[in-house]
């Protein structure tokens, strides 16, 4: 059987063509997270060296990670490519699995990959008789629970620790266990061959999973715009807080209705409004008007310089469950039809198109959209 291994989880972009257990070609790259650029040539130049095309393939193994983020999604993709085109089979191994491929002597390997702030991805193997056992699953936490976590599943104290966090975690390791034995430092990158060896075992198990990216950290972007999140309040709004914006609601929040009308809004029994703030500050409000069990969103503005931070997901997040509360059927709203990224969360919560008011802005049509107040987000 012949394998085409890739790894792009790291810095290192790898390539590997193996014959069953024996290494035909090994290819590394170590210029950064340059992927997209090296990978097909890469892959075209261990073609060439082997005298091999794409139809000698028999198995295509990639890394799923934990890893670069878009580096998982490059090697993902171009190995679901390939599948598509030639229906080659194809699985996805962890990174922390293939390291412990790395290890031959040892009953157990503590994988374990540094993620920065004493953080770790980690997970334990047991190797006997050839076969490796997974004993604790791919995982993240701190160092210190990390290693707590191996000494409540291992009695034994022959344990190999392997990955680039065993070596910036040593100090902590030697701590914890009286004679922990180190991989040596070329076993602690990632390195496809050893990634194929995992595959060609998963293979022979016919343990072929869907190669989807195994993700155990949210990206930074996404845990960053989370952590803002927490500091947003979100409460009734009363005249206060409109007394508050009343200078810049038409400026900061788009034009739009001056104080006077929101006032009205506030003051009728059927309309109920929420406001977020951040630090006392109004970056956000929505409300909505009921008549009988249906409830029209009248609006949803973010103050303009905290747009994109996810405070129109989080206020209409609330709006759900208020309506929910109020025993609302269903929730209708109109927005501008060029208004994509308003559109796009709206979908996303569920509401569908079913029609258009001409020029319900200015010149401008409105989309009509509703949603089942039932129907799960």
């Amino acid at each position: 059987m012949k394998i085409l291994s890739i790894d792009t989880a790291s810095d290192i972009c790898g390539v590997s063509i193996l014959e069953n257990n024996n290494l035909i070609i090994n290819l590394d790259n170590n210029t950064g997270r340059t992927h997209s650029e090296n990978l097909m040539p890469m892959i075209e130049q261990a073609f060439i060296q082997t005298n091999l095309t794409l139809k000698d393939i028999d198995l295509l193994v990639c890394d799923k990670g934990p890893g670069s983020f878009t580096g998982i999604r490059i090697g993902v993709a171009t190995i679901k490519a390939f599948h598509d085109s030639l229906s080659i089979p194809c699985i996805g191994i962890s990174s922390l699995e293939a390291l412990a491929y790395a290890i031959k002597e040892n009953e157990f390997i503590f994988s374990i990959l540094d993620c920065k702030n004493d953080n770790c991805y980690f997970a334990l193997y047991e190797l006997k008789n050839s076969q490796y056992t997974e004993i604790i699953p791919p995982s993240t936490d701190t160092i210190t629970n990390a290693l707590k976590m191996c000494k409540q599943n291992v009695s034994s104290s022959n344990i190999c620790f392997v990955g680039d966090g065993s070596d910036i975690y040593k100090t902590q390791i030697c701590s914890e266990f009286e004679t922990p034995i180190f991989a040596k430092p070329e076993n602690n990158l990632l390195n496809s061959y050893y990634l194929g060896l995992a595959g060609l075992s998963k293979w022979e198990e016919n343990k072929l999973d869907d190669v989807l990216p195994l993700y155990l950290k949210k990206p930074q972007a996404q845990r960053h715009l989370e952590n803002s999140l927490k500091d947003i309040k979100i409460s009734n709004m009363t005249l206060e807080h409109l007394n508050d914006i009343s200078d810049i609601l038409m400026s900061d929040f788009d034009n739009f209705w001056n104080p006077s009308i929101l006032k009205d809004e506030l003051n009728c029994e059927n309309s109920h409004y929420l406001v977020a703030q951040l630090n006392n500050d109004i970056v956000g409000f929505a409300g909505i008007k009921v008549i009988l069990d249906i409830a029209d969103i009248m609006n949803l503005v973010i103050k303009k310089d905290f747009r994109n931070q996810g405070i129109a997901t989080l206020l209409l997040e609330n709006i759900m469950s208020l309506s929910k509360k109020l025993k609302v059927s269903s929730l209708t709203l109109e927005v501008k039809e060029d208004n994509y990224p308003a559109i796009h969360l709206y979908k996303k919560f569920g509401f569908e198109n079913i029609g258009t008011r001409k020029n319900y802005y200015k010149n401008m049509n409105g989309i009509i959209m509703t949603k089942n107040v039932n129907t799960s987000i």
